[in-house]
């Protein structure tokens, strides 16, 4: 499972884990790029061709909307992840097609 969920001590509270491909397509929706659709099928997220297979897991853990917009969950995740990784809040995640990723400390 890419992200998974991890229960806590707290009632109700659900930690959520992304993973580096789910961040970046987050990240790009919060950065103002909107999905698009093609008469052919094919789905793009600004210049990237995104992995649909992320786009319904991020709707279905709450982190995108049902018009595929970033829910305060998704905003949330997404910061945790950059925590997690060590990267400031203000970091901004680039595509594969923006150029080379940043590197990320090793664990």
């Amino acid at each position: 499972m890419s992200a998974w969920r991890k229960a806590t001590s707290a009632p109700n509270l659900i930690m959520l884990i992304l993973n580096k491909s789910e961040a970046e397509t987050l990240q790009q929706l919060l950065n103002g790029e909107r999905l698009w659709s093609w008469p052919n099928g094919t789905i793009q997220l600004g210049q990237a061709f995104p992995d649909l297979a992320i786009i319904n897991n991020l709707v279905r853990q709450g982190l995108l909307d049902q018009a595929y917009e970033p829910t305060e969950a998704g905003r949330s995740a997404l910061q945790s992840w950059r925590n997690s990784v060590g990267l400031p809040a203000t970091t901004v995640i680039r595509t594969t097609e923006d150029g080379p990723h940043p590197r990320f400390p090793s664990r």
